[in-house]
């Protein structure tokens, strides 16, 4: 009994603590909600939207600002003060502990405080932007006013600078004069959103017609003095050119005339302001005289750059044929004693096909510089083309020669090899004969014979009516190539003989006690004798010396080339 008592007790005292603790809570809201509704009532926006009269505001931006108006002193007027009384209302229910009812009222109430701070945000949004359009409207009416009156100055003032445009600028001054007096009309009423559109459009076509005012005396200066002006010139000078008789590859009374054309166009394309295009023919135009003046000038340049070019080229032109006869003739001359390997005759005639050409041109562009009217820049590039071309010609004419005057020294210096080879065989065969050799090895004997029958070839070929310095020059790098084998074989034979005759004396020592020293000097003998191996005999004898006293050959050997050294 004692402990459901207690727990009652508890249950007590904290249902008390939270009842006091949602009755406190609750009662600290409504009192900040009363303050939110308070702080709205008395905001300064109310001030404000009286002082609003002071703005004078017509058509939708005046409906506009009417309905905001409305909505925030009703907001003001009716809504909050029920709010403000339905919390009162709430604080009584709240100290009857009717807390469940009092939150679904306090939320539903906050919500409504949220939006009127918004619409009271929007209200105050709308009060400054209208002043700041006001102010804005007041500057920028002065501002296109004082630009207004400028450009209707310039164009009274300087109306005779814009040519055939003055018409349709004064039209659109007067326009634009119209737009202002609308616009600020709209600006002085209020009805700053009809303005807005308006004052952006002003803006437009004062700024076109800024810079149109800006754009158009020079493009006018250029048809009506400059442009003229330079094509009288142009004129003049082509007719100054033509009686000089200077040649041009275009019709230049045809460009000419093209050109006051455009001039003509221009005129008309200021005059209905199309001063895209206008700009656009103009800087055409400008570059088309600019280039007929290049032109010009580069005539006068070329002119005299061919005159002065004139004779050295013709200079040129003698020097390269006279060297082209001489290089013919001595071709024919050499033809007839040798063998050309690198087409230097069909080469030599090539030269003096493109020398005939280049001739044919020099002359007929003479011609043409006497009779006619030569374009000048056109000749004097066929001059620089004519003078590399030149240059080429006695370049490979140098070359050709130097070519064929080798010939007669590369014939001398073959006879020459020939002799020699001739000689150096007669040597080695005279040096194999100082051996007193019973016989020579027969591969020898055939080797031999062959290089002594390319000698003979090479010398009848020297002596043939027409040589081929070529195949002679392949033939004596041949006979060089066998002479040195020829004479190495030979060397060894004699080296191979002479040490085979001294092992076998010294095998004599051996022969009594030795008996395969014995057998090997009786085979080492036939192959010496008879066979003529001596490099076989030596290999035989040696070996068996060895046998019987190591080291011996090698004594031997060494006595020997001691004696004759290798040359």
């Amino acid at each position: 009994m004692t402990l459901i008592l207690g727990i009652i007790i508890v249950v007590a005292v904290v249902g008390y603590a939270i009842f006091f603790y949602l009755q406190r809570k609750y009662a600290q809201e409504i009192v900040q909600q009363q303050q939110q509704v308070s702080t709205i009532i008395q905001s300064s926006l109310n001030d404000d939207l009286t002082n609003m009269k002071e703005v004078h505001l017509s058509g939708e931006t005046l409906e506009h600002f009417e309905q905001t108006k409305q909505s925030y002193l009703y907001l003001v007027n009716h809504r909050l003060p029920e709010i403000s009384e339905r919390l009162k209302e709430l604080q009584e229910a709240c100290s009857h502990y009717r807390f469940l009812a009092v939150k679904r009222e306090l939320d539903t109430i906050a919500a409504k405080l949220r939006n009127a701070s918004e619409l009271q945000k929007k209200t105050n949004r709308e009060i400054v932007n209208l002043k700041s359009s006001n102010q804005l409207h007041q500057k920028k009416r002065q501002e296109l006013e004082q630009q207004y009156q400028k450009l209707r100055k310039t164009l009274l003032a300087k109306n005779f600078s814009f040519g055939p445009s003055i018409d349709q600028l004064e039209e659109n001054l007067s326009n634009l004069e119209a737009a202002f007096d609308h616009y600020g009309k709209l600006a002085r009423q209020g009805d700053y959103l009809a303005a807005d559109q308006e004052l952006r459009q002003l803006e437009k076509n004062t700024t076109v017609l800024a810079q149109q005012i800006k754009q158009i005396p020079p493009l006018y200066r250029n048809l009506k003095n400059v442009f003229p002006e330079q094509l009288t010139e142009l004129g003049q000078g082509a007719q100054q050119l033509a009686k000089q008789k200077y040649g041009f590859k275009q019709d230049l009374s045809t460009e000419l005339t093209g050109l006051q054309s455009a001039l003509a166009e221009n005129i008309i394309d200021l005059k209905e302001l199309k001063l895209s295009i206008a700009i656009k023919r103009d800087q055409e135009i400008n570059q088309q005289i600019n280039d007929l003046y290049d032109l010009f000038e580069a005539e006068i340049k070329a002119r005299q750059t061919v005159q002065q070019q004139r004779p050295k080229l013709k200079q040129f032109i003698r020097h390269a044929r006279l060297q082209q006869r001489e290089l013919l003739v001595e071709l024919e001359r050499l033809q007839q004693n040798y063998t050309f390997n690198h087409h230097e005759m069909e080469n030599g005639r090539k030269l003096e096909n493109q020398l005939n050409q280049l001739e044919h041109n020099f002359k007929q562009t003479e011609q043409d510089i006497l009779e006619g009217k030569p374009i000048y820049s056109a000749v004097l590039l066929q001059q620089q083309e004519q003078a590399e071309k030149l240059v080429v010609i006695e370049k490979q004419q140098t070359e050709i020669n130097q070519s064929i005057q080798g010939l007669w020294h590369e014939e001398k210096a073959a006879r020459q090899a020939a002799q020699e080879f001739d000689l150096e065989i007669h040597r080695i065969r005279r040096q194999l004969g100082k051996q007193n050799l019973p016989g020579l090895p027969k591969a020898y004997l055939e080797f031999f014979f062959a290089v002594s029958k390319s000698i003979e070839q090479l010398m009848t070929d020297l002596e043939q009516l027409k040589i081929d310095l070529a195949a002679i020059t392949k033939q004596l790098l041949d006979i060089q190539a066998d002479l040195d084998k020829l004479a190495e074989k030979a060397n060894d034979i004699t080296d191979s003989a002479a040490l085979a005759e001294i092992l076998l004396q010294y095998a004599n020592r051996y022969k009594t006690r030795y008996p395969e020293v014995a057998q090997a000097a009786q085979q080492a003998g036939i192959l010496f004798n008879q066979k003529f191996d001596y490099a076989a005999s030596l290999e035989k004898i040696a070996t068996a010396i060895d046998q019987v006293e190591p080291g011996a050959y090698q004594k031997l050997e060494d006595e020997y080339y001691a004696k004759n050294p290798k040359k």
